[in-house]
């Protein structure tokens, strides 16, 4: 397992909305990467037009004499684990009634709250898509983990979400799958002709 350090972190933050910031930029530094002979430094920085962070530049540094980076040296490098491992340390997440945390603490959070009810699950998953889209993690997926949920379920409360407005910016492909519809039609299916 590599060690990850967090430096050069910009006390300028980004409020990415639902609660959720970033820094406006930081360096990720890993040491001990298997396959890779030295030091990785990724620069972070977010991205307003992408609405999330993204990797600025990538270094590799050899240990010393007899070390090389190579072609093969770089591939093994993860960029997207740098950022995201290291997004959820410095991103901060804010809720009523919570402690200021960091986005790690925030989703361990999550995965221990029980007994939630419609509102506040839609308003749950809205915050984790929310942060999880920020550091590049797949967003339906973090909400389904974190709620305990299936996909197609933090499908349906991300739509909820979105028609209430706490989740603007955000496509899904059926904004019609918000959960049950009263006086809907008869059942129906697809019809072959």
């Amino acid at each position: 397992m590599a060690d990850l350090e967090n430096v050069d972190v910009s006390d300028e933050r980004v409020v990415v909305g639902n609660g959720v910031s970033v820094p406006a930029s930081w360096t990720v530094v890993l040491r001990n990467e298997p396959d890779v002979p030295g030091e990785i430094r990724v620069r972070a920085a977010y991205d307003p037009a992408l609405s999330r962070i993204v990797a600025t530049e990538v270094t590799v540094a050899r240990r010393g004499e007899g070390d090389e980076v190579t072609s093969l040296t770089l591939r093994e490098v993860r960029v997207q684990t740098a950022l995201q491992v290291s997004g959820l340390k410095v991103s901060t997440v804010s809720e009523p009634d919570y402690a200021v945390c960091s986005g790690g603490d925030y989703i361990r959070r999550m995965r221990k709250r029980e007994g939630r009810d419609l509102a506040a699950s839609v308003v749950d998953a809205s915050r984790t898509y929310k942060l999880a889209a920020v550091i590049n993690l797949p967003p339906l997926k973090a909400v389904a983990d974190c709620l305990g949920v299936s996909q197609s379920t933090a499908t349906r409360l991300m739509n909820r979400a979105r028609v209430e407005g706490l989740a603007p910016g955000v496509h899904l492909p059926d904004p019609s799958a918000t959960g049950p519809v009263t006086n809907a039609p008869a059942p129906g299916g697809p019809t072959i002709g």
